[in-house]
């Protein structure tokens, strides 16, 4: 709103008012995608294994799409019944989220194999890209801090285990430099 008021002035250079317009809508567009994933994370409706498998497709196949990436799914025909809980899918989205704009942003990654793999006790969500790889070992260890898990000027790894510990899951990654790189959502589910 706050935005839009100031296209309100007379006699403001035109290009002025395109840049503010374009933020307008790139707000609004960011709201709108935000409000679809926490009324998708929070309805009964979509608490089932098929929905969030559905959802996270479309959403990696959307986002790569933008950036030219091509993106390939990989998943059973037939999956169980589970119900997972608001909380299991709302962290696996945002972790899954966190995944994909690191593919992007550093892997330099011409494709992307997003799968899910069934165990007994749950399931695995994996984002496999063919990029440049990395030495997780080496990752952004900034000078002020041990921890490996933060890379310098980022969270992305650590948030991502967090998020995925929180729902008593794990997340791995594997990687090389030359190699591309794995992220894994390993999940259990009470069936």
């Amino acid at each position: 709103m706050m935005l839009s008021q100031s296209n309100r002035a007379e006699g403001e250079d035109p290009q002025q008012i395109v840049t503010r317009l374009g933020k307008v809508y790139l707000t609004a567009r960011e709201l709108t995608r935000t409000m679809d994933e926490i009324v998708w994370a929070v309805s009964p409706h979509h608490e089932t294994l098929d929905s969030l498998v559905n959802y996270l497709g479309k959403f990696a196949q959307d986002f790569l799409n933008v950036a030219g990436i091509r993106c390939r799914l990989v998943v059973p025909i037939q999956l169980p019944a589970w119900p997972l809980t608001a909380e299991v899918r709302h962290s696996l989205f945002l972790a899954f989220k966190e995944a994909l704009p690191n593919v992007v942003k550093h892997a330099s990654a011409t494709g992307v194999r997003v799968s899910l793999t069934l165990a007994e006790s749950g399931f695995s969500a994996s984002i496999e890209d063919n990029g440049i790889g990395f030495d997780p070992a080496g990752v952004g260890v900034a000078a002020t801090t041990k921890d490996p898990l933060r890379i310098a000027g980022g969270n992305g790894l650590a948030n991502m285990r967090k998020r995925i510990g929180g729902i008593g899951g794990e997340c791995q990654v594997d990687s090389a430099p030359g190699k591309g790189t794995t992220v894994r959502f390993i999940v259990r589910v009470e069936n």
